[in-house]
Order: C-alpha cells, then sequence, then structure tokens
C-alpha cells in the first residue's frame, strides 16, 4: 500500500510512443537501472500478465485494439515493487479529434528515496525523459505532489504545469519558453536534447523546506498550480499544439 512518504514520477510527452523497438529498449533499461526485472506487465487493473522483457515487450505495449484509440498498461517490478503505468494515445487524438498527451507515472516505496537508491531514481528518471521524449515531467514525495491545487477542478496542463519539485524536467519547449528565468537557478543542468534537468537535493528529503517555492516563484506562480482563478489556455503554459509543433516530424491524426 502507498503512503505519503512513497515517492511518484510522472512525465507527459507528446512524442509519439507506437515504435515496438523504442519499448523494448526502455524497457530493459530501466530493468537494469533498477537491477530488478518487470514481473508483471498487463492493459488491466490488477495487473496479471507475466512479463518476459528478453523476448521483447513492446509490440505488447502498443497492441491497440481495432477501436482503441487510448491504452492503458499497467506494470509491477519483482523485488523493488516498484509499479509503474502507461497511459498513451494511438495517433496523439482522442475519439473527438482533440490533441492529448501521453503520459507515464512510477510508484516508488519510501525505502528507495534514500541512499543508493535514490541515485537509482534520478537515473530512471533521466533515462524515461530522454527515451520517451518528456516535455515536462517531475518527482517527489507523494504528500507534496497531493498538496498541489489547480486552479481548475483537474490539472489542464494546457493552463498550468503542476509545480516545481525534487526533479522536475523541462523539456525543450519549456526550456525556451522559462528562458532566462532559469539561468542561474542551483542544480539545474542542461539535457542533451535542449531541454534542462532541476534537482532541489540529492534526495526528496534533502530539498530545503521553501526551495520548492523560491524556484516556483522565480519562474511565475502563475505558470503553476496555486489555487488562484481559472487561467486561459496558453496564457501561461503552453498548449498541447504548442508542445506538439515543437516535436520534430510528429505526425498526427
Amino acid at each position: 500500500m502507498m503512503n505519503g512518504s512513497d515517492i511518484w514520477f510522472s512525465h507527459s510527452s507528446m512524442k509519439p510512443w507506437m515504435s515496438a523497438e523504442v519499448w523494448d529498449t526502455y524497457l530493459r533499461g530501466i530493468e537494469e537501472i533498477l537491477g530488478d526485472r518487470i514481473a508483471k506487465l498487463d492493459a488491466n487493473d490488477p495487473a496479471r500478465r507475466k512479463a518476459d522483457t528478453k523476448a521483447g515487450e513492446g509490440a505488447f505495449v502498443i497492441n491497440f485494439g481495432e477501436r482503441e484509440d487510448s491504452r492503458w498498461v499497467l506494470g509491477k517490478f519483482e523485488k523493488t515493487k516498484i509499479e509503474f503505468e502507461v497511459r498513451h494515445m494511438k495517433t496523439g487524438l482522442d475519439s473527438f479529434g482533440r490533441l492529448c498527451h501521453n503520459s507515464l507515472k512510477f510508484f516508488i516505496p519510501h525505502r528507495m528515496s534514500f541512499g543508493p537508491d535514490a541515485e537509482k531514481l534520478v537515473r530512471l528518471f533521466e533515462f524515461t525523459n530522454q527515451q520517451l521524449g518528456s516535455f515536462f515531467a517531475y518527482a517527489d514525495f507523494k504528500d507534496v505532489i497531493c498538496s498541489k491545487k489547480p486552479s481548475t477542478p483537474s490539472l489542464d496542463i494546457s493552463r498550468e504545469l503542476l509545480g516545481v519539485f525534487w526533479l522536475t524536467r523541462f523539456g525543450p519547449a519549456y526550456r525556451s519558453f522559462f528562458g532566462g528565468k532559469l539561468d542561474g537557478v542551483p542544480g539545474l543542468k542542461a539535457d542533451s536534447d535542449g531541454g534542462a534537468t532541476l534537482r532541489l537535493g540529492e534526495t526528496a528529503a534533502q530539498v530545503p523546506a521553501t526551495k520548492r517555492e523560491e524556484v516556483t516563484e522565480q519562474l511565475g506562480i502563475a505558470s503553476f498550480a496555486n489555487g488562484g482563478p481559472p487561467k486561459e489556455p496558453g496564457q501561461f503554459a503552453l498548449t498541447l499544439q504548442q508542445l506538439s509543433d515543437s516535436v520534430p516530424s510528429t505526425p498526427r491524426g
């Protein structure tokens, strides 16, 4: 059972996720990083299907039904008990023809939030962003993440980002969007694709109490969930169309 001191990851991407080869490489890569094997991989809840990445599981991840435009795949690691959830779109559009983003979430037991395991988590976070093209991603304690209050009933990522956390990834489009506001932020590291990753502490527990809020203010609190009045799409954050346009050679529709 997950508790408030567990670590949650969230990755959002406009990049197409319909390559079996990419998923084969990715799933084997995260097993190597964690030193653990994916024991379950399934499209149903709870996950029941035994996984075997050595035999190639990428085709299963992208195995959409004839009438499906979105797909959920749940996974669980054998020893660490880390769970993950993939939600991706077949064409990048929902059944109404609206743009949607792909997402991947990890749910990680608290015991892995410190010591050598914390470095594994950082590597997992960075590898996922590299392989799956996150335009925005974050990692922190569950309680910290759940304390954020969107200005709309549920978070609309075209209006605002959730927040700044222990680990925060700004893809190339958001690196450009925030521009000089990110300059000089301690813990910021440029990524090879033109994005940047912010690490506010060695572990989530070592982030100074006010650091998340200080960086949020530096970047502009209106761009993040703050419980304020509703915001218009594209007013303080990038729209999905802008994010889609920033991905090279992205077929849509």
